[in-house]
């Protein structure tokens, strides 16, 4: 089985995804896949794409890179700042982005990647796909709830899910990768002075982790 590499939160921090990289010693034989957000709050996510489509690696969108779509089609894009106009002064990487799919079934190593979530059912609507964190009870199902709208009660979906499918994904920041039954939260917090992760799988079922610290802290 060929190595899957399976890459955290980037946000545009070019020299960690690098370092990362050079670490893992990846090659044209690994199976190399992001769980979204290349792009916004960093210092070079124009780069990062670049990167990432001359290598022909893999990434689901992330809700930074929806909102950099948004941006490209509104008036917003006139105030954006240097690093989002790098990508915004560009047709060819919208054009990549546009193309990222919201969800990645992997199966050969046993994985789903998404951006936010999956929910307990394995659905995976777009607006979970890309903002997925807390669900709650709601009579023989769950519901979706929106941010700072979480109350006593409700679950972090990936404590309650339980699909045969190990589901690797990124967009709630902590200090450590969350390593739940069947599934793996991998954003670190690099563009905001953490780490950059990556889950590495050799064989199904097994993985290790591998990381890089930041080289400083690029957005509060």
């Amino acid at each position: 089985m060929r190595r899957h590499i399976f890459i955290g939160d980037i946000h545009g921090c070019y020299d960690e995804g690098v370092e990362l990289l050079d670490r893992l010693n990846a090659s044209e034989h690994d199976v190399v896949i992001a769980v979204g957000d290349l792009t916004r709050k960093g210092p070079a996510p124009d780069r990062c794409v670049d990167l990432w489509k001359a290598r022909n690696f893999r990434t689901v969108l992330g809700n930074n890179d929806a909102k950099m779509l948004e941006r490209a089609g509104s008036w917003r894009r006139f105030i954006a700042g240097r690093a989002d106009r790098s990508v915004l002064q560009r047709g060819d990487l919208l054009q990549e982005i546009a193309r990222w799919p919201l969800r990645i079934d992997v199966p050969e190593a046993g994985v789903i990647v998404v951006h936010g979530g999956v929910m307990p059912d394995g659905s995976c609507p777009r607006r979970a796909a890309l903002e997925l964190r807390y669900i709650r009870r709601n009579g023989d199902g769950w519901e979706m709830v929106p941010k700072g709208k979480e109350s006593r009660g409700d679950a972090f979906w990936s404590e309650v899910w339980g699909g045969e499918a190990i589901v690797v994904y990124g967009h709630t920041p902590r200090r450590e990768a969350k390593i739940d039954r069947r599934a793996i939260g991998l954003d670190t917090g690099c563009v905001y002075g953490g780490k950059l992760s990556a889950a590495v799988f050799e064989r199904p079922g097994e993985w290790r982790l591998v990381e890089v610290q930041a080289r400083r802290a690029y957005s509060k």
